[in-house]
């Protein structure tokens, strides 16, 4: 069912990547085409819920009056939106669309990673003389894009990464390589078992050769698998990023959930209190899929709650103006 949206996002970024061939700047540029696509939506979904939040002093007072008869509260509530002319529904609409776009994207950045990872792989396997940052994509301070931005994860693809990689993708790159005379032959991998194979024979020896385990040397032995409660970390000599964008991700999360909580402050106190679950569900989301997902997807992720701040603001600056305007049309209607 996600198959074509991801085929068609991957479409996208391509199509992008070819007029900005720069993977990090064609990120943004995709990121803020889509919010834009879908802005409409939100500007909708807002309206409807500052109409909810004027409608909450008659939404009180049915409550009040019928609250022990939840049949007839429900018909006069029933009756209040038809006379409004609102759908309380509506404001979902761009929430149950973005779910979908935020999780075809994560399989498309995952698809373009991969991909690009195994490029990366099999590239210093033709040529371990090759430089490195040449190999690699870098964006600002990250110096892989399709690594995690973390000081655990390495510039160059680590076993872990490798492992993880479907077959079809370790061929097709493969295939990319010998059109590009990189590589004499693609690989043809039969399927899973044929890659597993492959890469306990071939890549793990590989990166423990001594052209390629100093790109995956951990700082000391002593910054090497440092166990936690569930995990185990290391910390690498050369490592990929600064947590940067993970850190964005959870503040510019936070800061958004708090945005829209504000604009939507007349809400009841159960709600409230929901909301601010979300609030922290949702950054801590933000921070383990930005942790463990490559930068690409952080840059994705980031820059579209920035959008979402703007937005907000812009859309509340907005309102604000029709109500100022609405005003001023009774006044003078009254005079």
């Amino acid at each position: 069912m996600m198959a074509p949206i991801n085929n068609l996002l991957l479409s996208i970024i391509n199509l992008i990547y070819k007029v900005i061939p720069d993977y990090g700047f064609a990120i943004i540029a995709f990121t803020l085409l889509i919010k834009l696509c879908i802005s409409p939506l939100d500007l909708k979904s807002r309206r409807s819920m500052k109409r909810m939040a004027d409608l909450n002093p008659k939404m009180e007072a049915l409550k009040k009056k019928y609250g022990n008869d939840q049949e007839k509260y429900n018909q006069k509530m029933q009756e209040l939106y038809a006379k409004e002319k609102i759908n309380p529904l509506s404001g979902c609409l761009p929430m149950l669309l973005s779910f979908p776009i935020l999780i075809a994207m994560f399989s498309a950045m995952r698809t373009v990673a991969n991909e690009e990872l195994v490029r990366q792989f099999l590239t210093f396997q033709a040529d371990p003389s090759i430089d490195v940052s040449l190999l690699a994509q870098p964006f600002l301070w990250i110096k892989n894009l399709w690594m995690p931005d973390t000081p655990f994860a390495t510039v160059l693809p680590d076993l872990n990464s490798l492992q993880v990689i479907g077959y079809e993708t370790w061929n097709s790159a493969s295939q990319q390589l010998v059109a590009q005379g990189i590589l004499s032959a693609p690989l043809n991998l039969a399927n899973q078992n044929a890659l597993t194979e492959y890469i306990n024979n071939v890549v793990a020896p590989f990166i423990a050769s001594a052209e390629y385990a100093p790109h995956v040397a951990a700082i000391s032995p002593a910054f090497a698998n440092i166990n936690f409660i569930f995990f185990s970390l290391t910390i690498f000599k050369d490592f990929n990023g600064l947590y940067i964008l993970p850190a964005l991700a959870v503040v510019s999360q936070i800061f958004m959930t708090r945005i829209s909580t504000q604009q939507t402050a007349q809400t009841q106190a159960q709600g409230q209190a929901n909301m601010k679950m979300m609030n922290w569900m949702f950054a801590a989301m933000s921070l383990l899929f930005c942790t463990t997902s490559s930068a690409a997807f952080s840059l994705y992720w980031v820059t579209s709650n920035v959008f979402a701040i703007i937005q907000q603001i812009a859309f509340a600056k907005y309102f604000e103006w029709q109500d100022r305007k609405a005003a001023i049309a009774e006044e003078v209607g009254i005079k």
